[in-house]
């Protein structure tokens, strides 16, 4: 039931003007084209053929690519064992989507050329304070995808230098290697 026919009545036919206005193709928008480079990326045809099916409701395993990346142990490990710690130590309640949170962090940080030539020549007295401000940014630009862990880092000092802690140690030993 509609309370207010003239209303409907602009609905359709907005709705009907919409359908004769020319499309208009967009760009994507800047920070989506700065973070993905396409000319990076290609098809190609890996399979042509018929999957055959069981009837009824069966199992799938899942399918495991011989050239797919698996981590390795030593990387699944300081992860899950770092949220272990924290969800022990700070009474929270962290799980893996944190985890892909914090190699996130990790990654962008091994990206960065002036933090990683920052902490090979300065003490690491001056070296964490400029990975600490660094971090603070970083965790700035991904306060979206994780605003619990972003408040936690700002909120808790305790917290906060417990991790700062362990991610430095981290990053060094990473550009260590």
């Amino acid at each position: 039931a509609f309370t207010d026919a003239d209303l409907e009545k602009l609905y359709i036919l907005a709705r009907l003007l919409w359908r004769a206005l020319p499309a208009r193709r967009e760009e994507l928008p800047a920070e989506i084209q700065q973070q993905v480079d396409m000319e990076s990326y290609t098809m190609k045809k890996e399979f042509e053929g018929a999957i055959e099916l069981e009837r009824g409701t069966v199992e799938i395993p899942p399918r495991r690519d011989e050239g797919a990346h698996q981590p390795s142990p030593e990387d699944i490990e300081p992860l899950s064992e770092i949220i272990r710690e924290l969800n022990e130590r700070f009474g929270t309640d962290f799980s893996e989507d944190d985890r892909v949170f914090i190699r996130q962090l990790e990654e962008t940080l091994a990206g960065d050329e002036a933090l990683t030539t920052s902490v090979r020549v300065n003490t690491p007295e001056n070296a964490r304070l400029t990975f600490d401000h660094i971090v603070g940014d970083r965790l700035q630009d991904m306060i979206e995808s994780n605003f619990e862990f972003y408040k936690r880092v700002t909120d808790d000092r305790d917290f906060a230098g417990f991790f700062l802690e362990w991610l430095f140690d981290r990053f060094q030993r990473t550009i260590a290697e």
